[in-house]
């Protein structure tokens, strides 16, 4: 049985038991893709930091990312690199053996790196995002750098935690071993989703003591969101209506191609009728390096049909943050989106949505939020459905804000829970591995 949560303006003191490099401040390095520009993940580490700061007043962090220098801007926070830069030289063109000996050479080359490292932190924390795969990596990837950092971190004594973290396809046998020692060395082990919760179960990764708790970004700061009083209805018009953009299949060939382009059709015909009727519309991104190639590829096929993106109902002004994007957001009543936290972050705010997924983990977090009936795939895209469903979106939006600022509440109690059994982790002396 669960012990009762402290109040949540409560401070928490983490006592880690003396011994090299824990005597002062806790220090936690906080582990991911971060600095990749994907609007989600920042939103992700935002909100850790937050509720780090929060409960562990002076707490020294870390982050260990995959771009050091954009994180250290937009956090704030020192930040190292997860994986050292390959060697290439001027050797010029290599064989696919010779490639393959250059980067085991750096793999190895990098282990002294990442155990000096774990001098500087107490804790390091997996936090969020999905990554748990190996899809567009392959083991030696993300899968070998979580096994790396795991491994390292456990020999230098230190907690190893996986808060909130998405699973995705796991392909590879390596990958799998890979991150089955990861997730074995760890002191804790937490999925964001029942749906990440049967991937690691299917791949044979699930372990006993797994727990489920929401993604992360549930617990950013609400009173950093000034929502509108005229949320739910413009006085003098129509709801705004947000269009979120995804790369779905741009840069393929083929078959891909022509769904690519379909996909483009499919939301210009949406913003053209939408239009049509007088609802303002705002198209949104969530990964400046993948999505602002199709808003610009969207805005020249609207152009195409004759539609003039100087219409004052038509903003496409890309988010260049994730705080940008939580402004964009505030300022609509409805949303139509792709992006898995372009979604949660409209739950976040209350804001009613269709889905319209690349991967199930849209649908399972529909689910939980009450929204099942609006969700459609991007492979099966139906263009009359996603009308209809937008209708019906509209006509019973009064009673759906109302019901997800109850179940967004929820999760917010449930992560201030998990984040002070985290912290009950950090700070227990001889904590042990869970296997």
């Amino acid at each position: 049985m669960r012990a009762p949560s402290p109040p949540p303006d409560a401070r928490v003191r983490v006592n880690l038991p003396e011994g090299p490099g824990q005597l002062g401040p806790v220090r936690l390095a906080f582990w991911g893709n971060f600095g990749t520009l994907n609007l989600g993940n920042e939103c992700t580490l935002a909100a850790a930091l937050y509720n780090a700061r929060r409960l562990v007043p002076g707490a020294e962090l870390l982050s260990v990312c995959s771009v050091p220098a954009d994180t250290r801007q937009r956090h704030g926070i020192d930040a190292i690199a997860i994986a050292a830069e390959r060697e290439e030289g001027n050797a010029g063109p290599r064989s696919r053996l010779g490639s393959l000996w250059s980067r085991l050479r750096t793999v190895f080359a990098d282990w002294p790196r990442v155990l000096r490292a774990g001098a500087r932190y107490d804790a390091l924390l997996i936090t969020g995002t999905g990554i748990v795969t190996d899809i567009g990596e392959g083991p030696f990837g993300m899968p070998f750098q979580l096994f790396k950092w795991a491994v390292a971190t456990r020999l230098r004594g230190r907690r190893l935690l996986f808060v909130s973290v998405g699973a995705e396809a796991i392909h590879h046998p390596l990958s799998r071993f890979f991150l089955k020692t990861a997730l074995r060395l760890s002191h804790y082990r937490c999925y964001r989703d029942e749906h990440s919760v049967g991937i690691v179960r299917n791949a044979g990764l699930a372990l006993p003591g797994d727990v489920v708790y929401p993604d992360l970004a549930f617990s950013l700061p609400r009173a950093a969101v000034l929502v509108p009083e005229s949320a739910g209805g413009r006085a003098h018009g129509k709801p705004t209506v947000a269009v979120g953009l995804f790369n779905y299949r741009r840069g393929a060939d083929g078959a891909a191609s022509a769904a690519y382009a379909a996909y483009i059709d499919t939301l210009c015909s949406l913003i053209l009728w939408l239009r049509g009727r007088d609802y303002p519309v705002r198209v949104i991104i969530g990964d400046l390096a993948y999505d602002e190639p199709v808003r610009v590829d969207l805005r020249a096929r609207l152009q195409q049909l004759g539609f003039d993106p100087a219409d004052r109902g038509f903003v496409d002004e890309p988010a260049g943050s994730f705080e940008r994007l939580l402004v964009q957001l505030r300022d609509v009543d409805l949303v139509i989106a792709s992006r898995f936290h372009n979604v949660l972050l409209s739950l976040f705010l209350g804001i009613p949505v269709v889905s319209v997924s690349y991967e199930p983990k849209n649908d399972d977090l529909m689910r939980q939020m009450g929204l099942e009936r609006f969700c459609q795939t991007l492979d099966g895209l139906d263009a009359d459905r996603l009308r209809e469903q937008f209708l019906d979106l509209e006509r019973h939006a009064p009673e759906l804000r109302a019901q997800l600022e109850v179940r967004s509440g929820s999760n917010r109690t449930s992560l201030e829970q998990q984040y002070r059994r985290i912290l009950e982790v950090v700070g227990t002396p001889g904590a042990r591995t869970a296997t």
